[in-house]
């Protein structure tokens, strides 16, 4: 099961601030000791800014862990396999099912994992073959969708609603099914089938 630790290029930052902090703190330490023989009204000019440099870049370190452990705590929360049920999913997943329902994809079938982040696939089944209106409205809902959500979740599921579409609308196939997974990364695979070639009436019998 992937397990979703803090991003490597924002930890990469972080230790960059945090080596920084340290110099700059080894550097008014050092700068303490070689001028402590000084009286206190001959302080080092750039003591003040060294010590405002060190808060700042400490709260902000701070700010960015903060930040982290809250998108952690909300992605992971809740874990129960209800919370995976159609009517207790979020507004976001919401919309984009709708989308898929636009086009004649019905859901028949949820199954939830186990672990810390647990899996939630849901099983889509084409019940019918959309028309032109069915194609409009979808269109219409992804819009709205995209100018509603953002962020890297939603860009997902409004890149699988994409294709989706594109699936549906190829000539020759059609598609059939289609497994969508939420938790914890969105995902999509899908079954398809090859339209059957219509019939073609036997040319009459040559007259005698």
């Amino acid at each position: 099961m992937p397990r979703f630790l803090l991003p490597p290029a924002r930890l990469s930052s972080l230790s960059r601030a945090a080596v920084t902090l340290t110099l700059l703190l080894c550097g008014s330490t050092s700068g303490l000791r070689a001028q402590g023989t000084e009286p206190p009204h001959n302080e080092p000019s750039w003591l003040p800014d060294v010590a405002r440099q060190a808060g700042e870049m400490a709260k902000s370190a701070g700010n960015t862990l903060n930040e982290w452990w809250n998108s952690a705590t909300t992605f992971i929360s809740p874990t129960g396999p209800t919370s995976f049920l159609p009517g207790q999913i979020s507004d976001d997943d919401k919309q984009f099912f709708a989308i898929l329902g636009a086009v004649g994809l019905t859901l028949k079938e949820v199954t939830v994992g186990k672990g810390v982040v647990p899996e939630a696939n849901y099983h889509f089944v084409a019940t019918r073959d959309p028309t032109e209106a069915d194609f409009a409205k979808a269109e219409n809902l992804l819009r709205a969708y995209r100018d509603a959500s953002d962020g890297m979740r939603a860009r997902a599921k409004q890149r699988i609603a994409r294709a989706t579409l594109d699936t549906m609308a190829t000539t020759g196939f059609a598609l059939t099914a289609m497994d969508v997974t939420l938790s914890p990364w969105p995902d999509a695979s899908y079954q398809v089938s090859a339209r059957p070639r219509p019939e073609t009436p036997e040319p009459p019998a040559p007259s005698r």
